[in-house]
């Protein structure tokens, strides 16, 4: 792919989007491209029919062009012997300019008045085609006169293929069609004719770089049974056509038809049978199809294949050049995108890599957190039980003397953390159970007398992480299940202290 000449950062979003749109569309250069973009004020749709159907004169820059017109040279006069002397100079030779026919579809449609109309206007009618036929003659007659002065025969070829009795169809069913009565009339072939419109079959031509080659027919035309069976259908003719190292495109039309008429007009055809053969010629233009060469009247199928041939081959290097170039610019621009593809997934999974990773430090970092919170509200709750612990030693009554009445003597095995293996205490017995369970809880307190007064923690409700049980037989007393000590336990007792475990709280 060629290095652009310039800078496409140079170029504003929207350029740089009409540039895209119109790239993909027609596979043209960029260097090409943007010049056509500039000259259509970057409208891709009006660039892109300019691309296929060509350009016609810029009156602007024409108007410009005669301002800084040179003086006219003096009239040289040379004789004979001077022209022989120095020679003649030819003009240059300038392809024509193939056009882009796509038929309107309103011409395909007859309209028909209403009826009081139709009378009303019946007179009118009848003196119109009166005057159309005998100046259509006149035209016939007198061949010589300037297109300007004879009637626009292409507005009514839908109409004349209707009075004909053949019906106007579509481009891609009349294709159809023609190659429908051509097996009928002239038996099976190997022609590969092209199943579509005259603009699609030169659009694909002007894609894939590939010679149009236009055959116009006319059934009514004497020389045109012989042309078909004993050139067009010749062996060679036939194999030529059908070589893919050629890269030609047949289109075959019958003037009869709408398109093929309009074709026959815009490409000046004036003898049948009619060959034309169109192809993008890089010396004239980067864009436009041009006719390349006319071959007209009958002949034989060697001339015939000579002419085409050659007109192949003289063209066909040049076209060689510009399909290399275009095949590598599509080389290119597969690898690029291939590249930018590359680019993408690798982009992609970073970006995959480096959202898990983020997600992990996230969760790790929302993990340490929790633990820390937990930790918190571990370290707050324990210092909020031991308040409470404080708190409650200091409201526990003192044990009763042994001359007190409603006393019960109460004998509990310690834990183990509390060093004092068994402790015996004389309780009250209107006491409740709840006072029983806070002298465990607080001996640690009340053994030493180290009894302080603090205040009761607000909102704090306290469980007792352990049970009071009697072994034989095994009586479990809940703090839950409230009652005195005297009614719950009677006169003495002697009980453990069981830890509560943490599954046993969840059961």
């Amino acid at each position: 792919m060629a290095t652009p000449d310039f800078d496409i950062d140079q170029l504003s979003e929207s350029q740089q989007l009409a540039l895209l749109q119109y790239t993909s569309v027609t596979d043209q250069d960029v260097n090409a491209a943007v010049p056509l973009l500039q000259r259509s004020q970057w409208n891709v749709e009006i660039a892109i029919a300019k691309f296929f159907d060509g350009e016609g004169p810029d009156l602007v820059a024409d108007a410009l062009a005669a301002q800084a017109v040179p003086p006219p040279r003096a009239a040289r006069q040379e004789n004979l012997q001077h022209s022989l002397l120095h020679g003649h100079t030819p003009r240059p030779r300038h392809s024509d300019s193939a056009p882009r026919i796509v038929p309107q579809a309103d011409a395909e449609v007859v309209r028909r008045p209403p009826f009081l109309l139709a009378i009303l206007f019946a007179p009118f009618n009848v003196l119109y085609k009166l005057f159309s036929t005998s100046f259509g003659l006149f035209s016939f007659l007198f061949p010589f006169l300037p297109r300007a002065l004879r009637p626009d025969t292409t507005a009514g070829t839908a109409r004349r293929a209707n009075i004909a009795g053949r019906r106007s169809l579509k481009p891609r069913d009349a294709s159809a069609r023609l190659k429908r009565e051509f097996e009928e009339e002239y038996g099976s072939n190997t022609l590969p004719f092209f199943e579509g419109g005259y603009a699609q079959a030169l659009d694909l031509a002007k894609k894939d770089l590939k010679f149009l080659l236009i055959i116009l027919l006319s059934p009514e035309h004497d020389d045109t049974s012989s042309f078909i069976r004993d050139t067009l259908l010749s062996a060679e003719v036939q194999s030529y056509i059908n070589d893919p190292s050629t890269n030609i495109i047949l289109w075959t039309g019958d003037v009869r038809d709408s398109e093929a008429y309009q074709v026959s007009s815009a490409l000046n055809c004036n003898k049948f049978p009619f060959t034309a053969v169109v192809a993008n010629d890089p010396s004239v233009s980067s864009t436009n199809m041009s006719v390349i060469a006319r071959v007209t009247g009958p002949m034989d199928a060697s001339t015939y294949l000579a002419k085409i041939r050659n007109t192949i081959s003289t063209h066909g290097e040049q076209l060689a050049r510009v399909r290399a170039s275009r095949d590598a610019q599509n080389f290119e621009r597969t690898l690029r995108q291939e590249q930018d593809s590359a680019y993408e997934r690798s982009l992609a999974q970073d970006r995959e890599r480096a959202r898990v990773k983020k997600e992990a430090e996230a969760a790790a970092a929302e993990e340490e957190r929790r633990k820390k919170a937990e930790a918190e509200a571990a370290e707050t709750l324990a210092q909020t039980k031991l308040q409470w612990r404080k708190w409650r030693a200091s409201h526990i009554d003192p044990e009763p003397s042994a001359d007190t009445k409603d006393v019960v003597r109460i004998a509990i095995k310690m834990p183990e953390h509390l060093e004092a293996a068994r402790v015996t205490r004389r309780f009250k017995g209107q006491d409740s159970i709840e006072e029983l369970y806070a002298f465990v809880e607080c001996y640690e307190f009340l053994k030493d007398g180290s009894v302080e007064e603090v205040s009761k923690p607000e909102g704090y409700e306290h469980e007792f992480d352990f049970r009071l049980v009697q072994t034989l037989p095994r009586v479990v007393y809940e703090v839950a299940e409230g009652g005195t000590i005297g009614e719950r336990v009677g006169r003495s007792g002697n009980l453990i202290v069981e830890q509560i475990k943490p599954d046993e709280e969840e059961e």
